[in-house]
């Protein structure tokens, strides 16, 4: 290993070592699914969580809110709702159509407050770190709750192991009585 390597090595080992409370701290606090269907959107969702426990808070809420936008327009689809480009006016139509219940709706509308500001960092976006992290947490536990409803599923208590899903429909499968799934670690 070259010498900048093992120095860069050095730098990096202390600044995680140095954060690794705050980490679990956040770590602990963030509720998530660890499973959920296998869509091209699963491994960017899960990348919320990441940044969140990371430290990335800006990362954590834009993905969270682009998340919801292609949860959002992926269950439109699935249920032929016709909807323009408004997210507001598509969640509203699934609520509407009982695809989101309102507690699901609630969720995807406060996780999408303030969108525009950190999707083109506009120059009222927030700047203070404590409430971009209140904000992040918040962010990825509606996000908990919209997941566990929409992707919900139980583990069968005759068959260990065995994923019993409430809305299989939503899963991608090969074959009868299967579902893709996207396993997750988030550290």
């Amino acid at each position: 290993m070259a010498e900048v390597d093992k120095h860069n090595e050095a730098l990096m080992r202390a600044h995680f070592e140095a954060h690794i409370s705050e980490r679990l701290r956040r770590a602990s606090s963030a509720r998530f699914q660890n499973i959920i269907p296998a869509h091209w959107f699963a491994a960017a969702a899960s990348e919320c969580y990441g940044m969140y426990i990371a430290g990335f808070f800006y990362g954590a809420i834009s993905r969270t809110q682009a998340y919801v936008e292609a949860l959002s327009k992926y269950l439109a689809e699935h249920h032929k709702i016709r909807v323009g480009k408004d997210i507001a006016e598509r969640c509203r139509r699934l609520r509407d159509c009982d695809v989101l219940s309102a507690p699901g709706f609630d969720a995807a509308t406060k996780i999408l407050n303030e969108r525009n500001d950190f999707h083109h960092l506009n120059k009222d976006v927030e700047q203070d770190f404590r409430k971009l992290e209140e904000r992040a947490a918040e962010c990825i536990n509606l996000l908990h709750l919209l997941e566990s409803e929409v992707f919900a599923y139980s583990f069968a208590s005759q068959t260990p192991g065995q994923v019993m899903l409430s809305k299989p429909e939503y899963w991608p499968s090969p074959a009868p009585g299967q579902a893709n799934v996207h396993l997750r670690q988030v550290w």
